[in-house]
C-alpha cells in the first residue's frame, strides 16, 4: 500500500490551486486588469475560507470571506475609475466598501488566530 493518503493530496492540490489564484491575480493587477485579479483574489479566498471553516475555524472563514468580496469590490471601483469609457458604476463607494470589508475581514482572521493560539493555555486554567 502507498504511504500517501488521498486527503494528503487532495490538500496539496488545493494549495497549489490556491498559489495559482494569488499568483495569477497578482500578476493581472500588475498588467492592468484590475477585475480579473479580484476574481483570481476572490476565488483564492473562497478556498481558505471553505478549508477554514471545515476546520472549525469560522471566524476565520468568515473574516477570509470577507475580505474576498472587499478585494472584488476595490479591483471592481479602481478598475472603473480607470476607465475612460462613460462607466456608470459609483466608483468611490465601491472603493470604501472594499476597502473596509478587506480590513474588517482581516481583523477577524487576526482575531481568529489570537484566539487559536491562545486556547490551549486557557483550557487548563479554566478546570482548575
Amino acid at each position: 500500500m502507498s504511504s500517501t493518503s488521498l486527503p494528503g493530496i487532495a490538500g496539496w492540490i488545493v494549495r497549489i490551486f490556491v498559489a495559482a489564484c494569488f499568483v495569477g491575480g497578482a500578476v493581472a493587477a500588475v498588467s492592468g486588469r484590475l477585475v480579473v485579479a479580484g476574481v483570481g483574489f476572490l476565488v483564492g479566498h473562497t478556498l481558505l475560507a471553505g478549508a477554514a471553516v471545515i476546520q472549525g475555524q469560522r471566524r476565520r472563514g468568515l473574516g477570509l470571506s470577507l475580505s474576498g468580496v472587499g478585494w472584488v469590490a476595490l479591483a471592481v471601483g479602481l478598475g472603473a475609475s480607470g476607465a475612460e469609457s462613460g462607466a456608470s458604476l459609483p466608483t468611490t463607494p465601491l472603493i470604501v466598501g472594499g476597502f473596509a470589508l478587506v480590513t474588517a475581514g482581516t481583523l477577524l482572521v487576526v482575531v481568529a488566530f489570537g484566539a487559536t493560539a491562545s486556547e490551549p493555555d486557557a483550557a487548563p486554567s479554566s478546570e482548575e
